[in-house]
Parts: C-alpha cells; structure tokens; sequence
C-alpha cells in the first residue's frame, strides 16, 4: 500500500508576524512621507499666496501713483492718492491687527473714509508687518538730495514687511512677540519696496514748496 504525504499551504505564526510588522514598516514610512510631501505643498501654496497678494497691492499703489493726477497726501495713518479731480484712493495700515485697507473718496480734501467702510486686502491676519510711504517731497533738504541722486525727478518710495512663508496666526505667541519685536531678524520676514515716479508731474512746483 502506497502512502502520499498531504503538502500543507498555511502559515506558521511567526511569518504572519513577519508580515504585519513588514505592512507596519511600510504603512509608516509612507505616511511619513505623503506627511513631509503636504507640509511642502502647504508651505509652497502659502509662499505663492503672499506673493501674490503682495504683487496684487504693489501693483495697484504702483498705477495709482504713477496717475496721480495731483500731490499725494499722507497724514501719518492713511495715504489718500487723487487719481482724478473727483476720485482719491485711499490706504490705511493697522498697525494693531495688521491689515492694510483699501478705500475711496471723492475730491482730495474730502474727509476719509473709516476703516469700516474700507475693504481689507486678503491677507491672513497679521501677515503684513509694516506699510510704509515715502516721497521726495517731504521736505526740502530730501527733496535737493534726491533730486541730484534720481536726475531730478519727484519720487515714492512704498515698503512693506512681509511674514513669508508661513501664517502668522499658525506661531506661538512668545514668537510672534520675537517677530514683531524684531522683524529684520527673521529669515522668514522678507521686505519689498519699489521707487515710483509719476507720469503727471503739473504739480511738481506744489511739491517742492
């Protein structure tokens, strides 16, 4: 009588483990890296979104003040630009909750508009650090310096500090209070400014006075 030996296709325990802690391994290492791929795109779609809000605002200022059709008018907190006898646009900087504001008027010594009434730029809170004007005009000393520095030509100068990278919002508080305290510190702050000169300077005599 002939015997045949039954071939058995289970598995013993310890490949079953073997299996589980492979799958774990690998369930692990994947997370990991689909994890460090998000905080990647997260922090490149937030690079791109600051970039282009800041483009955004610079631009709009950059054509304003290139058209103004009168002098530009700064009283510390708002900067009020007359883009036309009955058109004035109008900027305002928070400088407690960080927002830049963006409004208009009518006429030039119109009284301004309340930040209120004024639409926020669409900026996480916080975001925009500092917004900054200047002119050659402000007085007379800086007006002869940069007359002979840009080939006599009446100039702005806006800057803005900008939080990049990351939301301002996202940080511990102790290091919104470093940023804040010393923004030119931090490598994620970046500063952008441009020089404008205006196309229409009628007003030029008006400036120097």
């Amino acid at each position: 009588m002939i015997f045949r030996r039954k071939n058995r296709t289970g598995i013993t325990l310890i490949e079953l483990v073997f299996a589980v802690g492979l799958f774990m391994l690998l369930s692990t290492s994947l997370y990991q890296i689909l994890r460090m791929v998000r905080t990647s795109f997260t922090h490149s779609r937030n690079k791109l979104d600051i970039l282009q809000t800041t483009r955004i605002i610079m631009t709009g200022v950059r054509n304003e003040l290139r058209n103004a059709n009168d002098k530009p008018l700064s009283d510390g907190e708002m900067l009020s630009i007359p883009v036309s006898p009955t058109e004035t646009i109008v900027y305002f900087f928070d400088s407690e909750t960080r927002r830049l504001y963006r409004g208009k008027k009518g006429g030039l010594h119109e009284q301004n508009p309340s930040p209120s009434e004024m639409r926020p730029f669409l900026f996480n809170d916080g975001q925009i650090l500092s917004f900054e004007y200047d002119s050659s005009y402000r007085d007379s000393n800086a007006f002869v310096a940069s007359e002979l520095a840009l080939n006599s030509k009446v100039w702005f100068k806006v800057s803005m500090k900008i939080l990049y990278t990351e939301k301002f919002s996202r940080l511990e508080e102790d290091e919104k209070a470093k940023i804040l305290a010393n923004p030119d510190d931090d490598p994620r702050v970046k500063s952008f400014f441009m020089m404008i000169t205006p196309r229409k300077v009628n007003w030029l005599l008006q400036a120097t006075q």
